[in-house]
């Protein structure tokens, strides 16, 4: 098991909570622009999608900035780093075994659904005539 160092648990942290930020800006500028489509924003406000664009940004730049300041949820996410470190992942044969089995199990239910479901049919079938 390999052991990180504080620094690049910290390095990882600032990089997932960036990672995160940017997904929120993301998904920030194309809630503007639906409501930018149903509402037709972009004709009642001049440069509509331009400061859609300035505003999520800097939401999404505040939040960051917010959560990697606020000394609570630093420690709490440092925690998390710690306890992720301390996962017992599987190793590449158990990986395999267990995709088998189940891809096994979900062609064997595939089955008996698609049974259930022709014999389903045909009784409706027999009564609807």
């Amino acid at each position: 098991m390999a052991v990180a160092s504080n620094d690049e648990g910290k390095k990882w942290i600032q990089a997932t909570v960036a990672v995160v930020c940017i997904l929120v800006g993301y998904v920030l500028i194309n809630f503007f622009e639906k409501l930018a489509d149903w509402f037709a924003l972009e004709s009642i406000i001049p440069y509509f999608f331009g400061i859609t664009q300035v505003l999520s940004v800097l939401i999404a730049l505040a939040a960051y900035i917010t959560i990697l300041k606020n000394s609570n949820s630093s420690e709490f996410l440092a925690n998390v780093f710690q306890e992720v470190l301390k996962v017992v992942w599987p190793d590449s044969q158990q990986t395999w075994r267990h995709t088998f089995v189940i891809l096994i199990a979900v062609t064997i239910f595939g089955f008996i659904f698609g049974f259930f479901d022709f014999g389903a049919n045909y009784l409706l079938a027999l009564v609807n005539k």
